[in-house]
């Protein structure tokens, strides 16, 4: 399911079209997090880190980690926004819980607030 949702989505983030303005379920918060995709990690960010190889990572790059190991077993990927406020998260369980990854932020104006941004990953 993933496979069809995200070329879907890259090509209307590619295309210029306007993020969607912040509601309910689970594709418009993975839009505006997928919007932000060039934006670099505040240092004061929770997903501030390393990623080997990668001198500055950007927010998409840290999104991209959990979204490439959706391979086999159960795959899901949550969120919503409501006042302001998103979460998308991304779990993988293959007969038990493999890992999760969730990401928060504020929006404003119907984009992501890049210093409200925080990230929660259990391996």
């Amino acid at each position: 399911m993933m496979r069809a949702i995200l070329p879907a989505l890259a090509g209307a983030l590619l295309l210029g079209a306007a993020p969607a303005p912040p509601a309910e379920g689970t594709e418009p918060a993975l839009r505006l997090l997928l919007a932000a995709s060039s934006l670099p990690i505040p240092p004061s960010s929770s997903c501030y880190g390393v990623i080997p190889g990668v001198p500055k990572p950007k927010l998409g790059d840290f999104l991209a980690t959990p979204l490439a190991a959706l391979d086999s077993g159960t795959n899901r990927v949550s969120g919503g926004c409501a006042k302001g406020q998103c979460h998308v998260r991304i779990t993988h369980n293959a007969g038990e819980d493999v890992f999760s990854s969730e990401f928060s932020f504020r929006t404003l104006r119907g984009r992501l607030v890049p210093a409200s941004l925080r990230c929660v990953s259990t391996p």
